[in-house]
C-alpha cells in the first residue's frame, strides 16, 4: 500500500482562493503540476495568468465576468448567488405593464445614507424579518399599512425596554409568486464573541406577535433569520436584497463624468441582480427607523449613544422631580448658552459623489461579491532630503 503525501500547494490548507493564489505565486507552483491555472482568483491569481500566458475559457461565462470585474474594479459585475431563475431587467422597450414600483436613484441614496448612518455606528442590522401580508389577514396595502405601523409601533418598545438603541430598515415588495410583503433589517446588539439569548428572545417575540394581536396563530406569516453573533457584513447583504426592485434605467453618474468614458447606472452600485418588486402601494417604498433619519444625521448621532437609554427610567420619582425643578430655576435665573453642535452633521460617501463600491461598501463585503483582493498598498517614496543652506539666511547686498 502507498502513501500518497498532500502537496503544499493543496488548496485545502488554505482559508481562500486569494491567500492560496498568492502562495502559488511566490512559492514557484507549476500550472498543470501543481494547481489548475483556471481556479486562482484576485491579484495574484491575474498575475500567474499573466506570466504563463493562459487566456481564460472563453466558453464559461464564469471567466467573463471574472475578467471585466477585474477591468471594472470600482462596480459590482458579479453578483450575489440567488435561488431564484434569472430575469433580465427591461429596457426602455421592455418596460413592464402595469410599471413596476421601482426603488429610484433618490430613494436609492436616502436608503444607503441611513445604512451607512447605522454601520458609521456599528448599529449593524443583520437580523432579517420578512412579513407576509396576505398570510397576516390583511387583503390589500391599506390593511398592510395599519398592521406594518402596529408592528413597527410593537418593536420600537420591545427594543426600547431592553435599552437597544432602534436601527432597523426596511423594503416593501409585491412579487407574483407571495403577493404583498415587507423585508426588514433590524439590529439587536447582538455579542461579538459568543452567544445570548436575545436572538432567539427576538425570534420568539416576533413569531408570535400575530397571536398576542389577535389575528390567530399564523405560523408562516413572519420569518426571522440571522446570525447568534455579530456579523458586519450581513448589514449589507440585507441592504442590497432590499434595493434589488431597483430602476434599471437610472443613471448614477454621467459617461462625461467617469473615467472610464462609460455612465455608471444604479445598477451597478447593487450586489444583487435586478428583480421585479411588482406594483407596491405601501408608503414609503423603503424607509428606515427615525432614529437613522435626516433629523439625527444632521446632529451626527443616533439616540440611545450619549447615555444609557434606561438611565431615566432608573430614577425615582423625588429624582426626577427634583432634577425638574433645577432646570425650572436654571432656565428662568441664567439664559441657555448659544453652543454650536459637539459633532458635525453626518455625510455618507454616496452624498460626497462616491460612485465606487470599493469605497461605498466595506472590504469583507465587496471582495465577498467581486472575489477580488485589494491591491498591495505601493509603497511611498521618502521625500528628498533638504539642502544644508535651505534654511540659511537670505544675503542682503
Amino acid at each position: 500500500m502507498s502513501i500518497k503525501f498532500a502537496s503544499v500547494f493543496s488548496r485545502s490548507r488554505f482559508t481562500d482562493s486569494d491567500s492560496w493564489s498568492e502562495a502559488l505565486y511566490h512559492g514557484g507552483a507549476l500550472p498543470g503540476d501543481d494547481f489548475d491555472l483556471s481556479h486562482v482568483t484576485g491579484y495574484y491569481g491575474a498575475m500567474l495568468r499573466a506570466v504563463y500566458e493562459e487566456p481564460p475559457d472563453h466558453m464559461s461565462s464564469y471567466d467573463y465576468e471574472q475578467v471585466y470585474q477585474e477591468q471594472r474594479p470600482d462596480i459590482f459585475i458579479r453578483k450575489l448567488p440567488d435561488r431564484r431563475r434569472f430575469v433580465r431587467a427591461p429596457t426602455a422597450e421592455m418596460t413592464p405593464s402595469p410599471a413596476s414600483t421601482f426603488v429610484t436613484a433618490e430613494q436609492f441614496a436616502e436608503h444607503y445614507e441611513a445604512a451607512a448612518f447605522a454601520f458609521n455606528w456599528e448599529l449593524h442590522c443583520e437580523t432579517a424579518v420578512t412579513l407576509w401580508w396576505s398570510a397576516l389577514g390583511a387583503h390589500g396595502a391599506p390593511e398592510a399599512q395599519k398592521l406594518f405601523s402596529a408592528f413597527t409601533k410593537d418593536l420600537n418598545d420591545w427594543l426600547f425596554r431592553r435599552c437597544i438603541p432602534t436601527a432597523y430598515f426596511f423594503s416593501h415588495e409585491n412579487s407574483s409568486r407571495i403577493g404583498l410583503h415587507t423585508h426588514l433589517a433590524v439590529h439587536l446588539s447582538l455579542p461579538k464573541i459568543g452567544r445570548r439569548s436575545v436572538r432567539d428572545d427576538f425570534r420568539r417575540w416576533a413569531m408570535g406577535w400575530p397571536e398576542r394581536n389577535g389575528l390567530g396563530l399564523r405560523k408562516r406569516a413572519i420569518r426571522v433569520t440571522g446570525p447568534a453573533k455579530d456579523t458586519p457584513w450581513l448589514h449589507w447583504y440585507r441592504f442590497h436584497y432590499q434595493v434589488k426592485g431597483h430602476d434599471p434605467g437610472a443613471v448614477v453618474r454621467q459617461a462625461g463624468n467617469s473615467e472610464h468614458g462609460r455612465a455608471v447606472m444604479l445598477s451597478d452600485l447593487i450586489a444583487y441582480r435586478w428583480q421585479d418588486p411588482g406594483v407596491v402601494a405601501m408608503r414609503p417604498r423603503i424607509g428606515h427607523a427615525l432614529n437613522l433619519g435626516p433629523a439625527r444625521r444632521t446632529i451626527g448621532i443616533p439616540a440611545g449613544f450619549d447615555e444609557p437609554r434606561n438611565a431615566t427610567r432608573r430614577r425615582t420619582s423625588t429624582q426626577k422631580s427634583q432634577l425638574f425643578g433645577a432646570f425650572l430655576t436654571q432656565s428662568q435665573l441664567v439664559p441657555p448658552p448659544s453652543q454650536p453642535p459637539v459633532r458635525s452633521p453626518y455625510v455618507s460617501r454616496y452624498r460626497d459623489g462616491w460612485r465606487d463600491v470599493g469605497w461605498l461598501y466595506p472590504d469583507e463585503f465587496s471582495m465577498r461579491v467581486t472575489k477580488l483582493s485589494r491591491l498591495p498598498a505601493a509603497a511611498r517614496p521618502a521625500p528628498a532630503p533638504l539642502p544644508d543652506d535651505f534654511m540659511s539666511e537670505p544675503e542682503i547686498s
